[in-house]
């Protein structure tokens, strides 16, 4: 007869037994200092890289809730002999405020506000439940693990339902903040539960040395996800900036012909139409009204393009002429040109108040198969048919592959 019983694995049963001794062995209040100076050192590391970086301000927040969730927790579990009320109390307020502050810096991130009521929220509610429930420490453990639950989903919340950019960062961390709400609402769960299972006990207890050696593991790792995010983030806005024309905030050339040759791969064996855009007596505009003005037409007509047209089919390819590459055949072109001429007409002499007339010629070219840069070609030339017909028209210059 096996000693350890017919099905137990005798293996798995002195791992067990080692993890369990050696857990046993940790000291809480060495593991719990180790947490507190990390978590000041990673805070302080993120407020530093926000110093470097004030673009991305949600790193301050994040920075002091490291720090502040530290604070706190040392305040409260690591001074000498018993906690009394009033030092729980503060300590926990200032860990709420900690939790608040993580959860603006998501909402930071995602350039949204409601800093001040995100940040406090938490901190006032265990203000006001914390003197009814003062003397009950499992009620005051189940309190803390709620509102620290309700901050952790608020803040993955925010970071999936409300993302501003696709960042493999962030969904890393929506996922660690949902884990640590689960941690924290299981721990408010079991705060309730009398037993004598091990990993029951530990965690249900104010402070242990699992759950301190749980969080030095945890905090690191969501550190790094936030710093990754902010490095992702940066980058993303300067590839963005690469391919957006600062004027209009429409996209360049280079961000034109990548999406006309990505549209057009897509649609063989199918026409599709090139519109080509040049802004009439543009010239005249700037010397008669100022570049200022000159720059609002832009403007006004980069925003009628996004108006009218599908997004990521149209560019400034430079100066006053802009373009468009369109899964169209030439009568369907025709027609949204003539729609965004007209449009623009009436914007334009809006926006100079009535001053002088501002219109748009428009070529198109329309066939099946072809290189955008070909098809920018022939629409050039049904253009300058457009200019020397008189100007602000449509003219169509079809061609087969």
């Amino acid at each position: 007869m096996c000693p350890y019983g017919r099905h137990s694995n005798p293996f798995r049963t002195l791992t067990a037994a080692f993890i369990l001794n050696v857990l046993m062995a940790l000291d809480p209040a060495t593991l719990g200092a180790v947490f507190v100076l990390l978590s000041i050192v990673l805070g302080g590391l993120l407020i530093f890289s926000w110093a470097l970086n004030r673009a991305v301000q949600a790193l301050a927040w994040w920075g002091g809730a490291f720090c502040l969730v530290a604070i706190g927790i040392a305040v409260a579990n690591l001074l000498p002999g018993p906690a009394g009320y009033p030092t729980l109390f503060v300590a926990n307020a200032l860990v709420m405020v900690g939790y608040g502050s993580m959860y603006a810096g998501c909402r930071s991130f995602n350039g949204r506000g409601g800093w001040v009521a995100a940040v406090l929220t938490g901190a006032c509610i265990w203000m006001l439940a914390f003197w009814p429930i003062h003397d009950n420490a499992p009620a005051r453990l189940m309190a803390l693990s709620c509102l620290a639950a309700a901050y952790a989903g608020l803040a993955a919340w925010e970071l999936w339902r409300h993302e501003a950019r696709p960042l493999a960062s962030q969904r890393v961390a929506v996922v660690l903040l949902a884990a640590l709400a689960f941690f924290n609402v299981c721990r408010g769960l079991l705060g309730l539960t009398l037993s004598s299972i091990f990993w029951i006990d530990v965690f249900a207890k104010r402070w242990s040395a699992e759950m301190a050696l749980f969080l030095v593991v945890y905090g690191p790792t969501l550190a790094f996800m936030f710093l990754s995010m902010a490095k992702e983030r940066t980058e993303f806005d300067y590839k963005l900036a690469a391919l957006v024309d600062p004027l209009t905030g429409v996209p360049n050339r280079r961000a034109f012909l990548k999406n006309a040759r990505e549209l057009l791969s897509r649609h063989v064996g199918r026409p599709a139409s090139c519109l080509l855009f040049d802004l009439d007596n543009f010239k005249r505009v700037n010397d008669n009204y100022g570049h200022e003005a000159g720059d609002r037409i832009l403007s006004v007509f980069g925003e009628t393009l996004a108006r009218h047209l599908p997004r990521r089919s149209f560019g400034r390819l430079g100066g006053e002429e802009f373009g468009a590459i369109l899964p169209l055949p030439e009568r369907d072109a025709v027609k949204l040109a003539e729609t965004v001429r007209h449009a623009f007409a009436s914007s334009g002499q809006d926006a100079l108040g009535f001053r002088a007339e501002v219109t748009v010629s428009v070529g198109c070219a329309t066939a099946v198969d072809a290189e955008a840069e070909e098809m920018l070609r022939q629409a050039d030339i049904a253009l300058y048919r457009a200019k020397d017909g008189g100007r602000n028209a449509v003219v169509a210059l079809a061609r087969r592959a």
